[in-house]
């Protein structure tokens, strides 16, 4: 087999036309990717408006109670206050303009609030419920 590339001329052109060929093929890759993250659709994630009501649940003595159910009145949605009585709710598919949270928890009294849907992400804050009268 023959070298057909033992004149130095013709070895340097070589190499120019492969570094060419490498520096056109990494300009089309990174063209193409620019032109795919600038028409890509966007993240619905991040569209979707935050509709979450937080709060923090306690005891007449200011001491948190964990396990206090909150739910939507009239829906299947609610949640349980964390260990810290602390209790998060996504209110995203609800359309009334005001949705009532009830809640309740064994030896307090149950207590409702109206949350207005338009306005949220809303921090409810501290909430007290009495002891339940026996």
């Amino acid at each position: 087999m023959k070298n057909t590339l033992k004149d130095p001329h013709k070895r340097k052109l070589r190499r120019l036309n492969i570094g060419i060929f490498t520096a056109f093929c990494l300009f089309l890759g990174g063209l193409a990717f620019s032109i795919s993250h600038l028409t890509a659709a966007p993240d619905t994630e991040q569209l979707r408006p935050d509709k979450k009501v937080k709060g923090l649940i306690l005891s007449p003595d200011k001491k948190p109670i964990p396990g206090t159910v909150i739910k939507v009145k009239d829906a299947t949605t609610g949640t349980v206050a964390d260990i810290n009585g602390n209790f998060y709710l996504d209110l995203e598919y609800f359309d009334q303009e005001e949705v009532t949270l009830i809640i309740s928890m064994i030896d307090y009294q149950s207590k409702e609030v109206v949350v207005n849907t338009k306005k949220l992400p809303k921090d409810l804050g501290k909430i007290t419920l009495p002891k339940e009268i026996k």
